[in-house]
């Protein structure tokens, strides 16, 4: 993917939050000898290279929109500078610049399990939202069928018990609210989507945590199993599509294609979006493997079912994807915007996702066409103590209402 930028375009993206994350997102940071030499990002460079983890670093813009950022080594492979100043982080570009809070790496990142696994091997944490793998890598890999995005790392090489996962968020939630914890698991070849093998997770951390319990899986061949997997306690699901386009579908992702077919994953995202809660279930569509045109179908399509959109961003080159066509960040910010208006239309509200760090959203999408009063309403649910405790009861209440018995 080739992306055009200009000095008016940075100037421009410095001032708007929304603009900012996507330039960051797509170029990366230099690391100032000011910032470098900071207490705070030399623990953050330390754990990196301990645990074997990329350099990046989780910073917060203006209007609360956070962007997990790359570190570029060459000062000239980036326009943008963090420095530090007067006691204060700033994001620079040119002459001009912008104050920022860098997040410090949670206390949890250099402490390991009982067993001697680290706990940041076992759970990534993004905001207020827990990542946790806890099964063994995607079988697509071992068949020679990975998708040509992925970055399932080699060595997440085996599976984590129930016991290290849950003493994983004990020690999370000592040190940083955690409100949604999101189990990710690859291609499992079982009917139910890999949801049975995860499912004693699932019944534990709702036995001990009074957080919001998300699920990434692949579709199951029936649909009884997504019904199952919102019977189990289950608040937010997500099938990722990935990529919209029917051909490109099959080229860039043969074993989602050979083995589950892009017509079951619509599917199973139109059944689930019929048995979950609105706008709690969701679908990744990656800009850069596909053309724009081709992404807004996409959305358009997915929000027509009642199943949100999440926006990663690909950064490669053209002459590695056929598909990919020259982007501006004005035309990336277009379809930020697009699925911001989308989801109006729609009336879903996309609070289970606002506070992605490593991918854009609509709310993220409100900075580019002025609707930050729709931002300020649509993002306080979740972002408070209250509004957690409130969206949790409800979703407890729904499930009695409208769980009926389903067949193992």
């Amino acid at each position: 993917m080739a992306f055009m930028s200009s000095n008016s375009a940075q100037s421009e993206s410095i001032n708007n939050p929304g603009f900012l994350k996507v330039d960051l997102l797509l170029k990366g940071i230099y690391l100032d000898k000011s910032a470098r030499e900071s207490d705070q990002i030399k623990r953050a460079l330390a754990i990196s290279k301990d645990l074997g983890l990329s350099s990046e670093l989780d910073i917060l813009l203006p209007c609360q929109i956070i962007v997990n950022v790359a570190f570029e080594e060459d000062a000239s492979s980036t326009p943008y500078s963090l420095i530090k100043k007067n006691g204060s982080f700033l994001v620079s570009t040119g002459d001009e610049s912008v104050e920022v809070e860098v997040i410090a790496p949670p206390p949890y990142y250099d402490k390991k399990t009982k067993t001697g696994v680290p706990f940041a091997n076992i759970a990534k944490l993004y905001g207020e939202y827990l990542i946790v793998s806890p099964t063994r890598e995607c079988e697509f890999l071992t068949k020679d069928l990975a998708c040509f995005y992925c970055d399932v790392e080699s060595r997440v090489d085996k599976k984590r018990s129930v016991e290290e996962v849950i003493e994983t968020i004990k020690a999370v939630s000592k040190s940083n609210p955690v409100n949604l914890v999101c189990l990710n698991t690859g291609y499992e070849a079982t009917p139910d989507g890999g949801i049975k093998a995860i499912e004693p997770y699932i019944k534990e951390i709702k036995k001990r945590f009074d957080v919001l319990v998300a699920v990434q899986a692949q579709p199951p061949l029936e649909d009884e199993w997504i019904d199952y997997t919102y019977a189990l306690g289950v608040d937010s699901l997500a099938y990722n599509l990935e990529v919209y386009d029917p051909d490109i579908f099959a080229k860039i992702a043969p074993g989602k294609q050979q083995v589950i077919g892009r017509t079951r994953y619509l599917e199973a995202l139109r059944r689930a979006a019929k048995v979950f809660p609105k706008g709690a279930v969701v679908s990744n569509l990656i800009i850069g493997i596909e053309p724009i045109s081709s992404t807004i179908k996409g959305i358009n399509a997915l929000a027509s079912m009642g199943v949100i959109p999440t926006l990663p961003i690909l950064n490669t080159s053209s002459d590695e994807l056929e598909s990919a066509e020259s982007l501006s960040v004005d035309d990336i910010a277009k379809v930020f915007l697009h699925l911001n208006r989308t989801l109006r239309k729609y009336k879903i509200a996309d609070s289970w996702v606002s506070h992605a760090n490593i991918a854009m959203n609509a709310i993220d999408g409100t900075h580019f066409g002025g609707d930050a009063a729709y931002k300020s309403r649509l993002d306080n649910l979740l972002k408070s103590r209250r509004g957690s405790k409130i969206a949790r009861n409800l979703t407890k209440i729904r499930r009695s209402l409208r769980v009926k018995k389903v067949k193992d």
